[in-house]
């Protein structure tokens, strides 16, 4: 499809792209991915979302509110050719995706991928998604999306939206919003649960800091961490323990202790000693 755009007009160009993806599509940006043929209705939208990637518009009102957006945030919209309204929240989104780098605008066509739109749990089009949780059905104002945008609870961020800003290098960020809250991010465990071990390796600084400045705020994560312990991985595994030894109660301690005998893995052993030692000396026991 590309290839016979780029044969129509020169002055388009396309290059294939090492970014990952959940799906099949055209970056228009880093932030914008288009996961459709833009055809029939869907064309006039699309060519426009592309006159507004350089010079993106949205009113003056709308860009001091995107302006005031700290942490990121995805917005996935279901299309289909068929859809009447489609093409108006498509003109809508691309613009205020591209003034904004903190939202992350996925566009799909659901007939196109079916599965994905099953696994969302989208019905009809066009359907907005806001970070896996809110969403919209139908036509939809753009005041009305910023605003939930900056408005939603902060806490309420997943996993993947806390990688972004850990990876951003705002870990202190992270830590500072849990600590004001006084609880953590609905996402916050994923991170220690992570495949990556940098993104283990920078939620465990954020643990740190909690475990310092306020140790009941971990009771929660102790919980969770305890109980998926024996469904990871040996690394993750390893990154439980210690995260436990930073965190942990005298409770914590005779659980891991009566894991060793369990733990076959030398390093595991290891790092269910240094735990163990870890919160005697935190808690004088």
């Amino acid at each position: 499809f590309a290839r016979q755009w780029q044969e129509i007009l020169a002055s388009i160009s396309w290059r294939q792209s090492s970014q990952p993806a959940a799906l099949p599509g055209f970056f228009l940006k880093n932030n914008i991915l288009y996961s459709a043929l833009p055809l029939e209705r869907e064309l006039l939208p699309f060519l426009k979302g592309l006159d507004s990637l350089e010079k993106p518009h949205p009113a003056n009102d709308i860009q001091k509110t995107l302006d005031n957006i700290e942490a990121p945030c995805r917005l996935t919209l279901y299309i289909a050719l068929q859809c009447p309204h489609c093409p108006g929240m498509v003109e809508r989104l691309i613009p205020l995706a591209a003034a904004c780098e903190k939202i992350y605008l996925h566009i799909i066509d659901g007939s196109l991928f079916p599965d994905k739109a099953q696994e969302d749990k989208v019905m009809s089009a066009p359907c907005l998604i806001l970070n896996n949780d809110t969403r919209w059905t139908g036509a939809v104002a753009e005041e009305e999306i910023v605003d939930m945008i900056v408005n939603k609870e902060s806490m309420d961020l997943d996993t993947k939206a806390l990688k972004t800003i850990l990876e951003d290098g705002r870990a202190e960020w992270i830590t500072q919003r849990m600590l004001t809250a006084n609880r953590l991010f609905k996402g916050f465990s994923g991170l220690l649960l992570h495949e990556t071990w940098s993104v283990r390796l920078g939620a465990m600084v954020v643990v740190e800091a909690l475990a310092e400045k306020a140790p009941a705020l971990c009771s929660d994560l102790e919980k969770i961490l305890i109980e998926v312990f024996s469904t990871k991985d040996i690394p993750i595994q390893g990154d439980i323990l210690y995260a436990l030894g930073e965190i942990g109660t005298p409770d914590t301690r005779n659980w891991i202790a009566a894991q060793q005998e369990a733990l076959s893995h030398e390093d595991l052993k290891d790092a269910a000693k240094d735990a163990i030692q870890s919160i005697e000396d935190r808690l004088n026991i």
